[in-house]
């Protein structure tokens, strides 16, 4: 196995063999977004079997694009790794696999199935909230009373806490019980591993003064009616246009997808390549689209809630908020994507016109 670990990457796997040394809880390691999670978890996955050799991982995660980005980050960190994939959109269902890379939305109710598990990882733990409901908390719950409570879960994030809820890891229902690693933006951008960001508040901004609010954020479809108005998209992509002379990769993040859509509209009457991803996107055309966008084929996509996690495009320089959020973990998703090292790339241009900077 050849896996080249970065200082702080190696310093989370230690974090974690030194916290679970001394504590019993369920920790989580913190890393922002494009600090290479995934290698982090292949070497942590790696490491604990070349100790325990049989020990039995499962990597939950949400999205198919996470699952098959961490399931390919061990193969290349262990070609051999007896690991599988549980996932109806990646249609394997390896439930017996030693290393078992899963949708939680595939696996959910086949804790019983599962059967022994010694260790549980989750991606974009964030994600998860607090109290008894909800599909990984009612799986989690069975599969640690088939394995007679000895069930160890370990959460990766770029951003542990909710707007719902807090931190992840205090308060009274919480899963997580503390913070075994955590690594700062600032520091990896000084060190040379993140892509600097460069943010600009816009002259235009989005009037969300009327928008009602509800679980701490933004009520979605009043929020999209306050917004996707002809003449603010019209400033809005004059502004993106004219900022984005010299960038080659436009990410744009809207409130909804008829605002995505008449923003790509805007943008192409400007003789910009563009086009939107949505939740109702068929997955052909969604990855014919981003491998565009990756290639450097298509200049821009517009999406509505469906590009702040699992999303890597590291050529991404100018990202643009239409998007307004009370969630301080969304706007770091979101602006995360604009992160990663390229060839070419100096730093990341984002466009606030959201008042969310």
């Amino acid at each position: 196995m050849s896996l080249s670990l970065r200082p702080y990457q190696r310093a989370a796997i230690d974090a974690l063999y030194d916290y679970f040394a001394g504590n019993t809880g369920n920790p989580l390691v913190v890393i922002p977004t494009a600090g290479g999670k995934s290698v982090v978890i292949a070497g942590f996955i790696r490491e604990a079997i070349a100790a325990y050799a049989d020990t039995r991982v499962l990597m939950l995660t949400h999205q198919r694009e996470l699952i098959s980005q961490n399931f390919q980050a061990l193969l290349r960190a262990w070609p051999e790794a007896p690991a599988g994939i549980y996932s109806a959109g990646l249609s394997r269902r390896d439930i017996r696999a030693q290393i078992l890379f899963a949708g939680i939305q595939s696996i959910h109710r086949h804790a019983f199935q599962v059967q022994r598990c010694d260790l549980v990882l989750i991606d974009e733990a964030h994600l998860l909230g607090r109290g008894d409901s909800g599909m990984y908390r009612s799986f989690l719950a069975q599969l640690n009373e088939i394995n007679a409570g000895l069930l160890k879960v370990v959460g990766f994030t770029a951003t542990p806490y909710r707007l719902d809820s807090g931190l992840l890891h205090e308060g009274k229902d919480r899963l997580f019980t503390d913070i075994a690693y955590e690594v700062p933006v600032l520091e990896m951008i000084q060190q040379g591993y993140l892509s600097p960001v460069i943010p600009k508040l816009t002259t235009t901004q989005l009037d969300v003064g009327g928008v009602g609010t509800r679980g701490g954020e933004f009520i979605a479809k009043d929020l999209e009616a306050a917004v996707d108005r002809d003449e603010v998209t019209q400033a809005a992509v004059a502004e993106i246009v004219q900022h984005g002379e010299g960038r080659g990769s436009w990410l744009v993040f809207c409130s909804g997808v008829a605002h995505a859509r008449h923003v790509r509209d805007a943008i192409r009457e400007h003789g910009i390549s563009a086009e939107t991803v949505t939740g109702d996107t068929p997955a052909p055309e969604r990855d014919g689209i981003l491998a565009a966008f990756k290639a450097g084929r298509l200049r821009c996509v517009t999406n509505a809630n469906v590009l702040t996690t699992g999303f890597d495009a590291p050529g991404t320089d100018l990202i643009a908020l239409l998007r307004p959020t009370k969630s301080v973990g969304l706007y770091v998703q979101m602006v995360g994507r604009g992160t990663r090292l390229a060839e070419g790339k100096d730093d990341c241009l984002v466009l606030d016109f959201a008042g969310n900077t």
